[in-house]
């Protein structure tokens, strides 16, 4: 693999892990937030956790 072909895929995954990562929190955060009604706090401590 040469330098441009890693450069390259590096610029097409980091993106998308991001924007897949954004998008699963999302979720996470509306699920729990229409099952148990938690402040924000509440749900950022409980992710870490």
């Amino acid at each position: 693999m040469s330098m441009h072909d890693l450069l390259v895929t590096l610029a097409v995954v980091i993106p998308a892990s991001f924007i897949a990562g954004r998008y699963s929190n999302r979720i996470a955060f509306f699920h729990a937030r229409t099952e148990q009604k938690l402040t924000v706090q509440e749900f950022l401590r409980s992710r870490q956790g």
